[in-house]
């Protein structure tokens, strides 16, 4: 038939070629920055076991003082299980065969970021049963006001106060309103120089009352919606490795004519640490995580 040749005339005949292969990104998580990180040691049994003794009192005595009044020694005993969690990717021969170069070898970085973020995402699990003395609650967002007050519940407290790091830890989210905070006090009352610079430049990435900030944007939103945020002290919160983080191959011919199994091994586990049965060195931080609009 007469007419020119373009493109469109001979669609069936273009290849489909993949020039380049991504994987979604996934958020870093920050539980090894915060926490404190015990190892299971081989031969030791499932458990991981800590005994902390309790406190003793002395009492003021004089020359011919006969004391009698011997201290008690306690302790409680707090016990952590490390569990196992796997992740397995099979892919056939023929898919590797004709699927894009590309797109398998982004596969084996895909299986070690999924493990990566069911870590956090278990650290970040714990945070729904931290005590809530500072938590503005559902619908409220967090303020300055409610990190200050976390960390002076952590580090003041009567029954064994945290001397050792503590951390803030939200959803960007809850971060964006204590920045707005900041934020709308300029030109209404003086802040530090320091603070300004962290607020405009760095999205205020810098420390509350001497709690270090971080985002996790791997903490759960959900439909209300609210986010479970975290102020605790690095103790506050132990994460116990068992055997390490292994990873392993097999091959199996009879499943669709040949296919390679990958498997990513990790064990352990994230417990609070209590001071004799009592939460101390931990706040939750419920509070409001609206999608910011400006």
């Amino acid at each position: 038939m007469p007419g020119e040749t373009t493109t469109g005339a001979l669609t069936a005949a273009l290849p489909s070629i993949i020039g380049k292969a991504s994987i979604v990104r996934e958020y870093d998580g920050v539980w090894q920055r915060v926490c404190e990180k015990q190892q299971r040691q081989s031969g030791t049994g499932l458990n991981w076991q800590e005994f902390r003794l309790n406190q003793i009192d002395g009492q003021d005595i004089t020359e011919t003082t006969n004391n009698n009044n011997a201290q008690t020694l306690s302790g409680t005993l707090q016990t952590a299980s490390p569990q196992l969690a796997q992740i397995l990717v099979k892919v056939t021969d023929r898919a590797k065969e004709t699927l894009s170069p590309n797109v398998v070898a982004q596969m084996g970085q895909l299986a070690g970021n999924a493990m990566k973020r069911k870590k956090d995402e278990d650290y970040l699990s714990l945070y729904s049963g931290f005590a809530t003395t500072s938590s503005p609650g559902s619908g409220n967002p967090v303020s300055f006001g409610h990190v200050t007050a976390a960390v002076a519940n952590i580090r003041g407290n009567v029954t064994e106060g945290a001397e050792d790091e503590v951390y803030f830890i939200g959803h960007a989210f809850q971060i964006k309103d204590v920045q707005d905070e900041i934020l709308a006090g300029i030109g209404t009352y003086t802040v530090p120089t320091g603070m300004t610079e962290d607020v405009f430049r760095r999205g205020f990435m810098g420390s509350i009352a001497g709690a270090n900030v971080f985002i996790d944007n791997n903490i759960t939103i959900d439909s209300t919606p609210n986010a479970n945020g975290a102020v605790h002290a690095k103790k506050g919160v132990v994460a116990v490795q068992g055997m390490g983080l292994k990873s392993e191959t097999r091959r199996d011919p009879g499943f669709g004519g040949g296919a390679d199994e990958a498997f990513i091994t990790d064990e352990y586990t994230f417990i609070e640490r209590t001071s004799a049965g009592t939460q101390v060195f931990a706040q939750r931080i419920q509070s409001d995580a609206t999608a910011p609009a400006s």
